[in-house]
């Protein structure tokens, strides 16, 4: 059980002066898994401002404990802080230090001229506004115009006319009275009762604190992750840094640096610290998720060349995604958790052979597809780890998913966050590198990313689902829009174009009826085919050595779960009778197998009022019986849903004989 503090434990009211006090005399330190100062000068000026005017700023949040020691920050910009006594129960800043720095940094006196090893809170700062400390006056200084009655900062100082006041004389009495004693010489009473408003704001100004006061690292851990999600961004990695920092080891400067100097060359100079610091977790044989902070941190001091391994890995694992995959840089990568497998594959093996390097081929894009780490627990992301430990080393796929694998539809509107979103973009990229060649399409994704993905056909209000389609989605430069779509709705592209953008004969046909809609459907058909193309021998990689993977029968099952197709009767194999939503037509659908493909046959078309004529498939087939009679189903009920959207009236009439 932790002893109780000796001061308060429940949320107070504390004056200004006092907090910045307490920072000064070493009761209340900031910890170093804290960002340094981040805020510009217009966001600090404005916190002033509200100080003056009295109005709240919020509270500040601190933890409180008797036992648990981490590194804190010795100093703030130019000021020297003391450290607390040995046996003192220790305040730790948990929310409030972009605030409190703000207002240290500008009303303590007197700066400071040398630099501890650890380093000021405002380095950060410091290096971007390119201000060096000057004598007394540095860049945390902020003035006070009487004049005006506004605040002014160092780098505006140089403009304005007239008398101004440090506002760190808020707080020191006797050198206000000196500063306004050369106001009275000046003649201007006016001046002396501005800078007297000013200090009386200050002086009188309360802040809440609350303070959570326990010895559970996991519950402060959680607090401030939690309290700053919509703050400064603070990860795990800045709470591990300060419980395994020591002068021969600084978490932040090793991620710097190793990010620098391993990963910049491959263009993963920006990885985000999270993914790291899992994959450092999966090679200690921690669970990623569940691990608290102070066992990994525990693991990480004792063996801190793990980082370098990591990083190797990591290294590996962006040229594979990139010279194999078409996957140019981490923020295109559908799952951090695919960066955090594949790293821990090229840890335990860094020169897999070539029939690894394909299963590990296989296994990403599956898991793209499949929307396979969406939502998953930290068990499933053990086993996924686990499964790839034992395709790496064991040569042979491994695959123990919680469910089978199933390619997920694409979403009705594009969406380019979702994994599906970006399985699409990289196919559509792919296609470009077959035809141009010299991985255009790729190169063109790694440069503009989401912003390559432009719509053709213009928004219309009565044709909103075809403008937010991924049938209208096209892999183009952002500068070259105006002049492809011009050519493109006047039905000028090449050959050449049409072939690196999917757009077939009967895609072309039915923009050419002024149909656009029926535009959107087969190219989206298209680019279906061509994504199951490249999908399917993947599977098959899997599917011959893990009864996992759906056979056919698995796969026609999940065909007939359709929310707007009803079964009518089915000899399970090839022949299936269904009725389409609420009209009470039955359709038969055929199934028949050549040497290459399932192909499908309809009884029916779909001709609801939103489309210039019956819609009848140009690729009635596909790879496999299930994937073939989803696609007959859908080519049927996808049109029907969009008709009910409209809040049309089913009719009869709508099923075409064919």
């Amino acid at each position: 059980m932790m002893r109780a503090p000796s001061f308060h434990s429940d949320p107070h009211v504390q004056f200004l002066s006092q907090l910045l006090e307490e920072i000064g005399d070493g009761g209340m330190q900031v910890p170093r898994f804290q960002r340094p100062l981040v805020w510009g000068w217009e966001r600090r000026l404005e916190l002033l401002r509200s100080i003056r005017d009295g109005i709240p700023i919020g509270a500040i949040m601190v933890w409180r404990t008797s036992t648990v020691r981490i590194d804190c920050y010795e100093n703030l910009g130019p000021h020297k802080l003391v450290e607390p006594a040995e046996n003192a129960t220790r305040q730790y800043i948990l929310d409030g230090v972009q605030r409190l720095s703000t207002l240290y940094g500008a009303l303590h006196r007197p700066p400071i001229t040398s630099t501890a090893d650890h380093g000021p809170l405002f380095d950060d700062l410091s290096a971007r506004d390119g201000e060096d400390f000057s004598g007394e006056t540095g860049p945390f200084d902020v003035f006070f115009n009487p004049k005006t009655g506004d605040f002014v900062s160092p780098e505006l100082l140089g403009s304005v006319r007239g008398p101004v006041m440090p506002i760190h004389l808020a707080f020191d009495s006797v050198a206000l009275l000196r500063y306004q004693r050369s106001l009275a010489d000046a003649g201007d009473e006016s001046l002396i009762k501005a800078t007297d408003q000013l200090a009386r704001a200050f002086r009188d100004y309360k802040i809440p604190v609350i303070p959570i006061t326990t010895d559970d690292i996991n519950l402060a851990t959680r607090t401030f992750q939690r309290i700053n999600s919509q703050g400064a961004g603070m990860t795990e990695a800045h709470m591990v840094h300060a419980l395994t920092w020591k002068p021969s080891f600084d978490l932040q400067s090793q991620l710097l640096e190793q990010k620098e100097r391993v990963l910049a060359e491959v263009g993963w100079g920006a990885l985000d610290d999270d993914p790291i610091l899992k994959a450092c977790k999966a090679s200690f044989g921690l669970d990623v998720y569940k691990t608290n902070a102070q066992e990994f941190s525990e693991a990480l001091l004792s063996s801190p060349e793990t980082l370098d391994e990591v990083f190797a890995a990591l290294s590996r694992t962006a040229r594979f995604l990139w010279v194999r995959c078409g996957v140019p840089s981490p923020d295109l990568v559908p799952y951090a958790l695919q960066i955090v497998v594949l790293a821990e594959a090229f840890r335990i093996e860094p020169n897999p052979s070539e029939e690894v390097i394909d299963m590990l081929f296989a296994w990403f894009w599956m898991t793209t597809y499949g929307e396979l780490f969406a939502g998953m627990s930290g068990d499933r992301v053990q086993l996924a780890i686990s499964d790839i430990h034992a395709t790496v080393l064991d040569g042979r796929p491994k695959w123990t998913w919680k469910r089978p694998f199933e390619e997920r539809p694409l979403r009705r509107t594009f969406d380019f966050r979702a994994a599906r979103a970006k399985a699409f973009a990289f196919r559509l990229a792919a296609t470009q590198d077959q035809v141009y060649g010299n991985s255009q399409g790729t190169r063109l994704l790694a440069d503009a990313g989401r912003r390559a993905f432009l719509q053709m056909i213009p928004w219309s209000r009565d044709r909103k689902d075809v403008y937010s389609s991924p049938g209208n989605r096209f892999l183009i430069a952002p500068n070259e829009l105006q002049v492809f779509r011009e050519r493109f709705l006047a039905g000028l592209l090449t050959e050449k174009e049409r072939l690196a953008h999917v757009v077939s004969d009967a895609a072309s046909t039915a923009l050419e009826n002024g149909d656009p809609l029926e535009f959107v459907r087969r190219r989206s058909d298209d680019i279906a085919q061509l994504e199951r193309a490249f999908l399917t021998p993947l599977v098959n990689q899997f599917r011959r050595v893990d009864d996992s993977i759906p056979t056919d029968e698995n796969l026609i099952s999940r065909a007939l779960e359709n929310p707007y197709a009803t079964v009518i009767s089915s000899n399970g194999r090839d022949r299936f009778t269904i009725k389409i939503g609420d009209l009470s037509t039955p359709v038969h659908i055929a199934l028949r197998k050549d040497a290459e493909f399932w192909w499908f046959k309809t009884s029916h078309a779909i001709h609801t009022p939103l489309q210039a004529g019956p819609y009848w498939t140009s690729r009635p087939y596909d790879d496999d019986a299930g994937y073939a009679l989803r696609r007959a189903i859908t080519g049927l009920t996808d049109y029907y849903r969009d008709a009910i959207d409209h809040d049309l009236k089913p009719s009869e009439g709508w099923l075409v004989a064919g």
